[in-house]
């Protein structure tokens, strides 16, 4: 008899320990999910001000000049003259008053 219940305490210990390991894949699949998520809004983020420098220097190329906003900006003018080509034009106040 002492055999039988040397095989239920180590069932019990299997299932004790089959159940603490679902409990922390459950808790990494959520955390994994939460982190997707502060991802992919970091990304918007980081895509929206990246959007808005962009647009500022085609706003600026626009004004002054491809060649000296590429100077002052310390960027290579053929970059500038793609944004200022792609970018939409400004719709900030400033660009309303003129």
């Amino acid at each position: 008899m002492a055999v039988r219940d040397e095989v239920r305490d180590a069932q019990r210990a299997l299932a004790t320990l089959d159940a603490a390991h679902r409990r922390a894949v459950a808790r990494l699949d959520q955390a994994l999910a939460r982190r997707a998520q502060v991802l992919a809004e970091a990304d918007r983020q980081v895509a929206v001000a990246r959007g808005a420098v962009e647009a500022a220097i085609a706003d600026m190329a626009r004004q002054v000049s491809a060649d000296l906003t590429a100077a002052v900006l310390g960027l290579d003018v053929a970059e500038v003259r793609r944004l200022a080509r792609s970018a939409p034009p400004a719709t900030n106040d400033h660009a309303r008053a003129r």
